[in-house]
């Protein structure tokens, strides 16, 4: 198995979900990065009677994504839904700790290319589906 290989039971462990970004803003202290806030719905309290979400606290989280230099604003983001991997360990950030990861296609690379392209990533949009919903 090479290196780039992973097994059924690997792959099980990355926690995939749609998130709706809720704020979005240029730091300071960055020409890259956009900071995001992202709500991935309400948090799982174990209490399955519950169905409204008034007054029940969300899951929300700050997460760095550094694609200020592909032309990218925080209006690219802001009130949008996308998918993002939410079980990586958090990531120190111009003082800031990320807490996932957004996930993007990188349009420039193919199996035959390199492993970074100088293109501008897509991102996958996740409108219309339940904000929360695990990706399977």
């Amino acid at each position: 198995m090479d290196q780039s290989t992973i097994t059924i039971s690997e792959f099980s462990k990355v926690e995939m979900r749609v998130g709706k970004v809720v704020e979005a803003t240029h730091p300071e202290k960055s020409k890259k990065l956009i900071r995001l806030v992202v709500d991935f719905g309400l948090k799982n309290t174990g209490d399955m009677g519950n169905t409204g979400d008034q007054g029940e606290e969300h899951e929300v989280r700050v997460i760095f994504t550094g694609v200020r230099g592909f032309g990218y604003t925080k209006e690219d983001f802001l009130e949008k839904q996308f998918f993002f991997v939410v079980n990586l360990a958090p990531r120190k950030m111009i003082g800031e700790e990320s807490q996932g990861m957004i996930l993007a296609v990188d349009p420039g690379e193919t199996n035959e290319g390199e492993a970074h392209s100088n293109e501008k990533p897509l991102f996958i949009s996740a409108e219309g589906m339940p904000v929360g919903a695990k990706v399977r």
